[in-house]
């Protein structure tokens, strides 16, 4: 099996990239895509730059080029659901935009025509990520995770995308661009990210303080997702 690793930032992918050996590396535009072995396993980690259209061209060129059987979106993310704290791990059941909206034409909010109104993540591989989270004694929350080209720090923004995804789980910039790609192209997918926030007006200061932790957290789960996989 050959996974395939996309996160946003270097702090995002760089444990993951210390563990890896018989390393190469390619750039395509703005992604940056090493191949090589983790825990014994066939790896590609991407690191994709930030926001949708680097996350989608990055996971494309992994799709294209690598081949992955399946794709993990690792990193950090804000979390919204009520009782989410920094250093939980949110896991998607399913990822939709929360900065889309061509509801004039019938579609629902956050849908692409031609698109389902959710992209579904893989079933085996969230209950798989699931169980790891138990095992490692994490905090754990599965959910619609909603992404968009935004970094959110409460104010009317956070209360719009509740008021239009009540069961919102976290927020962030990628996950769905990834999905859709993944989609695309029927390849298994799912998120799992660390809350590095609140998505509130404390937001920005949270995120520089515990990005750190939520990279090393969700780095943590990802490796052990490839040593099971």
């Amino acid at each position: 099996m050959k996974i395939g690793i996309v996160g946003a930032m270097a702090q995002e992918v760089d444990i993951l990239l210390g563990l890896m050996t018989e390393k190469t590396e390619i750039k395509v535009a703005s992604a940056v895509i090493f191949d090589g072995k983790i825990a014994g396993k066939s790896v590609v980690l991407v690191q994709s730059g930030i926001g949708k259209v680097a996350a989608a061209i990055a996971t494309t060129a992994l799709l294209q080029l690598a081949k992955p059987d399946v794709v993990i979106n690792t990193g950090s993310a804000g979390g919204v659901a009520q009782g989410l704290k920094v250093g939980d791990i949110v896991i998607s059941t399913e990822t939709a935009y929360h900065d889309v909206d061509v509801t004039v034409f019938g579609y629902a909010k956050g849908q692409l025509p031609a698109c389902p109104a959710v992209f579904l993540s893989d079933q085996k591989l969230t209950a798989l990520a699931g169980k790891i989270a138990q095992q490692q004694g994490y905090r754990v929350k599965q959910g619609l995770i909603c992404s968009g080209d935004s970094f959110i720090a409460g104010g009317e923004s956070l209360q719009r995308i509740k008021a239009d995804f009540p069961q919102v789980t976290a927020v962030e910039m990628e996950a769905t661009a990834i999905a859709q790609v993944c989609h695309s192209f029927a390849v298994p997918f799912v998120v799992v990210r660390a809350i590095s926030d609140a998505g509130d007006g404390q937001a920005n200061m949270s995120f520089e303080e515990f990005l750190p932790l939520a990279a090393n957290m969700s780095s943590q789960m990802v490796l052990a997702m490839i040593q099971q996989l």
